[in-house]
């Protein structure tokens, strides 16, 4: 079977991706799984990103956080520091002889001792906030006022604290935003299996992210235009896979759809793949075994990104000497050529009717007799 060229394909056996001829398709997930999607005009977005703090503070990047975090330390220092300044002002602890520096205040002991300006009571905070003991600046009976601030400066600092250490956490737990590229395979193939067409690509999954429950979702984007003339920019068909789309992970495993009567991918050829102008957004959802948090991983494929007539090599052997298998994982991207009908899923369908109405036909016993299977007279014919 004759396959394509290199200048009319982009596909290698080496797995490499090779500059295509064709129309740029603007994505809607990049290969790393980012979604390039921007919403504009948002009412009140700003407002929503600040009731939500703790979620947005865990998507946040670490710099942004550790400088809310910084900020809310700094902030809360700075606002006691100035509520002990007004308590200590009121009480008339900060009156003092220009010449000698004593206290003018009648009462015997001031609110804190030892504090005589805002860098001391901003020192005072600080060590209220984050110390388990004093040294020579300390809050005194004298001022009923300073135990309620006292209270309510440390609780505020253990929420401050609390809320850090849980956000922190939550952020060291999750799974990271950006998934490898190497979980998918950097190509789709279409190739026959089983005397059908098939789509498959190949999901590698080395640090056992989803290894509990995992699910593989492939979903068709193609702008669409409906009976009453509706433009639909991106147009959404799933695509069944083979076990509902359930995989145990034990090694890289490929998963395939059957291009059948029920697939948006039915009329779909050789000669149109380079032509049309859709992407495939394949999902992996599973459980990690550490923590047992649900993660995803996203790819997509282009048209420039699916190989006609290749299928992936079986990278998966059994070492004797090992006692175990071994999976070589710098080669899930290789690829070989094999002989595959150029038609599409419903040519070839029709093809095959066509010729088994032909062989019952009562005259016709060399056809009915023939030694060829049916998937190489359909070849012969598209040679023809």
């Amino acid at each position: 079977m004759d396959q394509p060229d290199q200048a009319e394909h982009p596909c290698s056996p080496d797995g490499k991706l090779h500059e295509p001829m064709f129309t740029k398709v603007s994505r809607v997930v990049n290969k790393n799984g980012e979604r390039k999607v921007r919403i504009f005009n948002l009412p009140q977005r700003s407002i929503r990103f600040v009731k939500d703090l703790v979620t947005t503070l865990v998507e946040e990047q670490w710099r942004y956080a550790l400088g809310v975090f910084v900020l809310s330390y700094v902030g809360s220092w700075t606002f006691f520091a100035g509520l002990w300044y007004v308590l200590s002002y009121a009480h008339g602890d900060l009156a003092r002889d220009p010449a000698t520096g004593e206290r003018l205040a009648d009462s015997v002991m001031p609110c804190v001792d030892g504090v005589t300006d805002f860098v001391g009571f901003l020192l005072f905070s600080m060590e209220t906030q984050i110390s388990t003991g004093y040294g020579a600046k300390v809050p005194t009976e004298e001022c009923p006022e300073s135990f309620g601030l006292l209270t309510i400066q440390l609780i505020v600092g253990l929420l401050i604290d609390a809320s850090i250490l849980g956000i922190v956490y939550t952020k060291m737990v999750r799974p990271p935003q950006k998934i490898s590229a190497t979980k998918f395979s950097r190509q789709a193939v279409i190739c026959m299996r089983d005397g059908q067409l098939c789509f498959v690509f190949r999901i590698c999954d080395r640090h056992w992210q989803h290894a509990i429950e995992t699910k593989v979702t492939a979903v068709l984007l193609e702008p669409r235009r409906t009976a009453e003339g509706e433009e639909i920019e991106k147009h959404e068909s799933y695509l069944k896979l083979e076990n509902d789309g359930r995989l145990v992970i034990l090694w890289p495993a490929t998963v395939c759809h059957v291009i059948d009567s029920e697939s948006p991918l039915y009329g779909l050829s050789a000669a149109e793949l380079l032509k049309r102008n859709f992407e495939i957004v394949v999902t992996m959802t599973g459980g990690t075994m550490t923590t047992g948090q649900i993660n995803q991983a996203r790819t997509s494929y282009e048209p420039a990104e699916i190989c006609w007539g290749h299928r992936f090599r079986n990278i998966v052997e059994y070492d004797s000497r090992k006692q175990s298998y071994v999976a070589v994982n710098e080669r899930m991207h290789d690829l070989e050529q094999i002989d595959t009908p150029l038609c599409s899923a419903r040519q070839l369908d029709l093809l095959r009717r066509q010729l088994s109405h032909n062989q019952n036909q009562p005259n016709d016993s060399e056809t009915r007799h023939t030694q060829f299977p049916a998937h190489k007279n359909i070849i012969e014919e598209k040679k023809v």
